[in-house]
């Protein structure tokens, strides 16, 4: 996708290698992050394409920070009771009287970034679709929630995320 919209659409692009990229924490990702929108001219005129553990440091990101969009592909809620991806600091957690700790701030997050496209598939391998719901449902996302079948964890270029980055700009 980079390619097409950097030479077929003439959009400025970055795509960035990411610090940390096995374990993606929160506290190194969603700073790094800013830090590559505050070099551009506007950086409250940029779209993040969050992919797996980039969507949850895209939301985290909008808890914190405007941005003109945001392009969630194959996101979670939970940890899927992976202890690695717990350690990542991204996802709300339980407490024994069952109240959440490290809440996803989704009144921050809209009101932070007012256009959004959620991707996920019905065959996602890592992600139950259930998770993704959840996500859709705390964004109140209803026109720009695509449930695409057959796309497994979207590791292969699909002309519907495209569109969606091109609408948003």
């Amino acid at each position: 996708m980079y390619n097409i919209l950097k030479s077929e659409h003439n959009i400025p692009c970055i795509c960035d290698n990411f610090p940390d990229p096995l374990h993606a924490r929160r506290d190194i990702w969603v700073p790094h992050i800013r830090s590559v929108a505050e070099k551009q001219e506007d950086p409250l005129n940029i779209i993040l394409v969050g992919h797996s553990s980039g969507a949850q440091a895209a939301l985290r990101y909008a808890e914190l920070y405007e941005v003109h969009g945001i392009v969630l592909v194959s996101s979670t809620y939970t940890d899927l009771g992976d202890a690695h991806e717990r350690a990542s600091g991204y996802y709300p957690q339980k407490k024994a009287e069952g109240e959440e700790t490290n809440p996803y701030l989704f009144d921050e997050m809209k009101k932070n970034c007012k256009n959004w496209h959620q991707f996920h598939s019905d065959d996602d391998p890592f992600i139950p679709l259930k998770e993704a719901e959840r996500i859709r449902d705390g964004l109140g996302l209803t026109d720009t929630y695509h449930m695409l079948p057959g796309r497994s964890h979207f590791f292969e270029f699909d002309e519907a995320l495209l569109d969606a980055v091109l609408s948003l700009c």
